[in-house]
């Protein structure tokens, strides 16, 4: 009486724990548990070899394993760094240098001055100047900084499309 009901209890928690809506009921024979999983196990290799032998069924066959795998390491060729040439300043970091821009059909006045205004930080006025200077003349000096002031000034122009250049101040003048 007691192994029925356990049965019983086992098999509704097994029918909800899977998402059957009604639950599975053995027989009229009384099973142990353990006969019960050994049915159950037994009915799921069933299953596997029908929808092995099933025709286009797709085949889903219980995992085996021999244990831990060991994976290595694939073998890479390592790349050899080539010492490139480091670009050489043609004068000092400490010397003065001019960052000019020149007229170009390409960009509007308004997008020139604007990128003067974000690049640089000028005031609207200089850098409208500095861009009419520009568009009259076919050149226009930006300003004089250190190198690298001067160097970051005329990449960030360059990449808001301003075609310019950066040239070495020579204090004689």
């Amino acid at each position: 009486m007691i192994s029925s009901v356990k049965v019983l209890l086992v098999s509704l928690l097994a029918g909800f724990a899977f998402g059957f809506t009604r639950p599975i009921i053995p027989s009229n024979r009384v099973w142990g548990s353990s006969q019960l999983l050994q049915s159950r196990s037994a009915a799921a290799a069933a299953t596997t070899t029908m929808m092995a032998t099933a025709g286009n069924v797709l085949v889903r066959e219980p995992v085996r394993t021999g244990g831990p795998a060991v994976l290595e390491r694939p073998e890479t060729a390592r790349k050899e760094r080539v010492e490139e040439p480091v670009k050489q300043r043609r004068r000092a970091g400490g010397e003065a240098w001019e960052v000019r821009i020149y007229n170009d059909g390409l960009n509007t006045r308004e997008h020139v001055a604007r990128s003067l205004v974000q690049v640089t930080g000028m005031s609207e006025i200089n850098a409208y100047q500095t861009m009419m200077q520009a568009h009259q003349n076919g050149i226009a000096v930006v300003g004089r900084w250190c190198y690298e002031v001067a160097e970051m000034y005329h990449d960030a122009l360059r990449k808001n499309g301003i075609v310019c250049d950066i040239v070495p101040v020579d204090e004689d003048m």
